[in-house]
């Protein structure tokens, strides 16, 4: 493949940034386009809908080779995850509640996440060796506090935060940030952002390949002739949140490997409920996140049910529904389907990959293969970030980075 994928060790990485220090950090190309593309060492960080760690990836992009065909050759250095201090994270979850959300408290966490991926950043370079001025540009997603794509309210937006401009002063680095507010801007839905960058790394597959993200909400990207990718629901924000409600004293704020959701059993009518939710029927594209499938959504679904479900099966139940919503959307995509690589970390959700591969494999077919995507050599918790480090790669040589 003409993608080389490679996560160094701290053995094997001092090799390697003799070598970076031995290089330019930049080679300029002149292209047939009117654009100068700029290659070198990007940066790319992520928090997702979970709001469970700081993704880090640091990734080196090598020039395109148009005699050959050859495409940019991407090569991750090294990644990291950091968990986010109890307290920022408590915010950062408020934040993205409506009626928990304020103005004063949006810009304290704005100001406290930017200082905290600044410092995290301006760390693991200095951990590595790495000097900040052979970093071309920091790829910043920062945290969703409000998705209200189109056609749920009058005025559609999105907003991320996790100031840039701290970042930047911190680091010294240039930051490119607020890619959902510009992928709107351009007509788009805001999320999910990562299709073009699977379709990257999982492009020269030889088999029919739809790439699925689990993190709070679950997307899909299928490596097909249409491309791109939307979110189909619900990932593990309810089952996260509706085991916190259960386990308030628990040193995990998530149910590890789904044991307890494997400890319940499914609850067919609630299950039939949650998936006539107006959102699984509606056509792609389409995006959401935590203002939609949240505990307030769950509690409306549970008051229709004529029995006390207990809570285990609840939580089975949750499971199941992103099983099936996942399922559904794949197939109606792509009919075809052989590989589903997992991202993201639902994938180390024994219980709810089970699941998955149950609903792609009835009994008279068991050919689709359901596997994290380390089956396929890739690091499922430097993709994301990794994909922001190549986004701002993107940016930064005036070249598109989505459909």
């Amino acid at each position: 493949t003409a993608v080389h994928w490679k996560i160094i060790n701290e053995g094997g990485f001092a090799a390697i940034v003799s070598a970076l220090k031995a290089q330019p950090a930049t080679a300029l190309v002149q292209l047939d386009e009117p654009t100068l593309v700029t290659y070198g060492n990007y940066v790319g960080c992520m928090t997702g809908t979970s709001v469970d760690g700081l993704d880090l990836a640091l990734i080196e992009v090598s020039p395109l080779n148009r005699a050959t065909g050859e495409k940019e050759t991407i090569a991750v250095l090294n990644a990291l995850t950091l968990p986010i201090p109890k307290a920022l994270h408590d915010m950062l979850l408020a934040c993205g509640q409506p009626e928990d959300s304020s103005v004063d408290l949006l810009g304290e966490c704005d100001t406290q996440l930017g200082r905290f991926i600044g410092t995290s950043i301006a760390d693991w370079l200095k951990s590595l060796g790495i000097r900040a001025s052979t970093i071309k540009a920091i790829g910043s997603h920062g945290q969703t506090v409000r998705h209200r794509p189109p056609g749920t309210l009058g005025t559609a937006f999105t907003l991320q935060i996790g100031d840039p401009n701290h970042i930047a002063e911190i680091t010294g680095i240039d930051t490119v940030a607020d890619f959902r507010r510009r992928d709107m801007a351009a007509g788009g839905e805001g999320a999910p952002l990562a299709p073009a960058f699977h379709k990257f790394l999982f492009g020269d597959t030889s088999t029919n390949t739809c790439v699925v993200n689990i993190g709070g909400i679950s997307n899909i990207s299928p490596l097909n002739e249409r491309g791109g990718g939307f979110d189909t629901g619900p990932g593990n924000c309810l089952m996260d949140s509706w085991f916190c409600q259960h386990h308030p004293n628990h040193s995990e704020s998530y149910d590890a490997s789904g044991a307890w959701a494997a400890s319940g059993r499914v609850h067919d009518g609630l299950l039939r409920r949650m998936l006539e939710d107006a959102y699984f029927l509606k056509r792609p594209p389409k995006s959401t996140g935590r203002e939609y499938f949240n505990m307030a959504w769950l509690e409306s679904h549970l008051r229709g049910q004529p029995d006390n479900i207990p809570a285990a099966d609840v939580q089975a139940t949750l499971s199941r529904l992103t099983a099936t919503s996942l399922a559904e959307a794949i197939v109606k995509t792509m009919p075809d389907v052989r590989d589903v690589p997992i991202c993201g970390g639902g994938r180390r959700n024994d219980h709810l990959i089970s699941n998955v591969q149950a609903e792609l494999n009835p009994r008279e077919q068991a050919d689709v293969r359901v596997m994290p995507c380390e089956a396929w050599g890739f690091d499922g918790d430097a993709i994301e970030a990794a994909a922001f480090a190549w986004l701002a790669y993107r940016r930064v040589a005036s070249l598109k980075g989505n459909q």
